[in-house]
C-alpha cells in the first residue's frame, strides 16, 4: 500500500462518507455500542444457530424413522373430497322407477307393437 492511513483518519474518513446515516448520528450523539449490546446479539445468533441445528437433526431423524407417505395428504384447509356416490345412486334410483313404471303399459303395448321389454 502507498500510504498508511491511521485509525483516526480511518475513522473520520468513513464518518465523512457516512454523513446522514442514522445510525452513525446516533452513534456520535450516544458514544459507540456498549460491550454488552455485542456479547448480547453473539448470545442469541448463538442459541438460533442450535435451535436451526437440532431442528435439523429432529427432521432427520423424523425421516429416518417414519416412512413417508407415498401420496400427498389433502390439508386441512381444502374442502373436503365430493362423494360421487349420491348422483350414481339417484340416476340408478330413476331409472328403476322409469322402467317401473313402463312395464305396466309396455306389457299391454309389448304384443300390439313388437317392442321387447
Amino acid at each position: 500500500m502507498p500510504w498508511e492511513e491511521t485509525h483516526q483518519a480511518r475513522q473520520e474518513r468513513l464518518l465523512r462518507q457516512m454523513h446522514g446515516n442514522p445510525r452513525v448520528a446516533y452513534m456520535l450523539q450516544h458514544g459507540p455500542v456498549p460491550h454488552w449490546v455485542k456479547v448480547a446479539r453473539q448470545h442469541r445468533e448463538q442459541k438460533a444457530r442450535e435451535a436451526r441445528q437440532a431442528a435439523t437433526e429432529a427432521r432427520t431423524e423424523l425421516t429416518e424413522t417414519e416412512p413417508q407417505p407415498t401420496a400427498r395428504t389433502r390439508g386441512r384447509h381444502r374442502a373436503p373430497r365430493r362423494w360421487w356416490g349420491w348422483p350414481a345412486v339417484a340416476l340408478g334410483t330413476v331409472l328403476l322407477l322409469g322402467q317401473t313404471a313402463m312395464e305396466t303399459p309396455g306389457a299391454s303395448l309389448a304384443p300390439d307393437i313388437g317392442i321387447p321389454i
